[in-house]
């Protein structure tokens, strides 16, 4: 017995409580569940098996690695990189790039059409989005936005795509319908990472300044609230770009959000909708992004300045195991191939 990992006797006896299943943590029925985190100041993505926690390979994908998104699927991940200004395609069964568009410089977090047909990518230091054709690989549009458009969102029912803007201050609303601009909406601060509930609203925003969350009503067009995490230590320098709060995740079929606090170096959990703190999690240093296997049953958070992942149990609230990655991991992604 002495043998066994802590994460080994932690994955035991959560089998024993779900009535002795033999079913590993993130594993999945329909398909192979892995976890993509790109090492934003290198040129690779780590890629992770959910179900070990363990690192399976590394892709070689270009210098400064930045947003992900996949299809319904699971079967492609895109990907844009920042200096090689490409959005890459990648077969998820085989781990291997099978395309790749030329875009514009820095692109940030893409999002896909609901019929995906088509990919929006913002353009930080070009203050523009771009719509790319993934049936003609190519960029068919681009339109102005405000100042350094960060990330691309799509509703849940895809007749909408946000984009935020961190110093333009607002929330762009774009109708995929027609490819078109319907609405800029002013925050009074840097639009950071957003998390769009299944009904779509009120969708979870980080702010600029802010160490917490604020709920921004799409229909009313106004923040109607906002949410403060604990107090930082006196003297806590204020982090790169006023980011205090950059990774925002729903879990649990939306009864649950998970928040990271950039220089409090934790994840904190309320329950939704009372916005009752549950949780305060202790992970690496400056956690950065959010993502779960497809059951919620495993957090993934990216400690940038550790260069590491913290695999967290969603249940009780604890750390499962700490993993080593490339330099600066950032974006991350659970996809679960065919």
């Amino acid at each position: 017995m002495h043998t066994l990992t802590t994460l080994t006797l932690v994955i035991a006896a959560i089998a024993l409580l779900n009535g002795g299943s033999a079913a590993k943590l993130g594993s999945t029925a329909a398909g192979k569940s892995k976890l993509y985190v790109t090492n934003s100041s290198g040129d690779d993505v780590t890629i992770i098996d959910t179900s070990t926690l363990k690192v399976i390979s590394t892709l070689k994908v270009g210098r400064a690695p930045h947003g992900l998104v996949a299809s319904a699927d699971g079967t492609r991940l895109y990907l844009t990189v920042e200096e090689t200004q490409r959005l890459l395609i990648i077969d998820t069964s085989t781990d291997q790039i099978i395309g790749e568009i030329a875009i514009g410089r820095t692109p940030n977090k893409p999002s896909l059409s609901k019929d995906e047909r088509f990919c929006y990518v913002p353009l930080r230091e070009e203050n523009a989005f771009e719509i790319v054709d993934l049936k003609a690989m190519k960029v068919i549009k681009r339109l102005p936005a405000p100042a350094w458009p960060h990330n691309m969102y799509t509703s849940p029912d895809g007749k909408r795509i946000y984009l935020g803007s961190i110093n333009g201050e607002k929330i762009t609303v774009i109708d995929p319908a027609t490819q078109s601009v319907t609405d800029e909406i002013a925050l009074g601060a840097g639009v950071r990472p957003m998390a769009i509930p299944r009904h779509g609203s009120p969708i979870y925003v980080a702010l600029s300044k802010l160490h917490g969350f604020a709920l921004f009503d799409p229909d009313q067009r106004k923040i109607i609230k906002k949410v403060e995490l604990a107090a930082l230590p006196p003297n806590t320098p204020p982090p790169f770009l006023n980011t205090y709060t950059h990774g925002l995740l729903l879990v649990d079929n939306d009864r649950e959000l998970w928040v990271t606090s950039c220089p409090g170096n934790a994840l904190y959990v309320f329950s939704l909708p009372d916005l009752k703190q549950t949780a305060k999690i202790d992970v690496g240093e400056l956690p950065n992004w959010l993502t779960a296997t497809s059951d919620d049953r495993v957090v993934f958070v990216s400690n940038s300045a550790a260069d590491t992942v913290t695999a967290v149990d969603a249940r009780t609230k604890k750390v499962l195991a700490t993993i080593p990655v490339g330099r600066a991991p950032k974006r991350l992604l659970v996809v679960v191939s065919q």
